[in-house]
């Protein structure tokens, strides 16, 4: 699983995993949507809320004789499948907000997805349902993700992926760089403390 927040490379590294691991690549949103494993769409989200029962179980069904990566915002286990490795793709505050602008989100849903970033919950929720033994967080800020992917397959081959790990502290980081007012402010004035972690 490669796991993170919008905006973070979960799709272009996953695919890249993929290609190094000789796996499937399945990117969870493109994937939902195909086969139409959602309830409804959230025009005020504008996104889909997906049914992840049933996403598990049909996952569960196609990876029973195979190995994928798979790309998700959510951490989830499909169904009879023991997930190897978790990855929690990492980037700084305030360059996920420059990407999710260039994306167009909507200012509150940036505030969301940097206030999650900004305090580890990515990271915590994928401990929470896979455990500590099968996570691990990088730090994919100026990443060659070619080179990273590369690394990390070869990592994995060996049974050394634990390794890569590293420990992300965005505050300490964002503090030195003078930079932590300004994602603090960006949150104050586009969260409105709805939908914020």
């Amino acid at each position: 699983m490669v796991l993170g927040v919008a905006g973070v490379g979960k799709t272009t590294f996953g695919k890249l995993l993929a290609e190094k691991l000789g796996v499937r690549f399945i990117d969870l949103p493109a994937y939902v949507k195909l086969h139409k494993l959602y309830s409804k769409f959230d025009e005020r989200a504008q996104a889909y809320v997906v049914d992840f029962r049933r996403v598990s179980a049909r996952l569960g069904r196609e990876l029973r004789d195979g190995r994928a990566v798979v790309a998700s915002i959510y951490p989830f286990k499909p169904r009879g499948i023991d997930v190897k490795l978790a990855i929690v793709l990492r980037l700084r505050p305030d360059r996920l907000i420059k990407v999710l602008e260039a994306r167009g989100y909507p200012r509150w849903k940036i505030a969301e997805n940097v206030s999650a970033e900004l305090i580890d919950e990515p990271f915590a929720e994928a401990l929470k349902k896979f455990g500590e033994g099968k996570v691990i967080q990088l730090n994919v800020t100026d990443a060659d993700f070619r080179a990273l992917a590369e690394r990390v397959a070869d990592a994995f081959k060996a049974g050394a992926e634990r390794e890569l790990g590293q420990l992300i502290d965005w505050i300490g980081v964002l503090e030195p760089l003078g930079l932590l007012d300004e994602v603090l402010e960006y949150l104050s004035r586009y969260g409105g403390g709805e939908n914020l972690f």
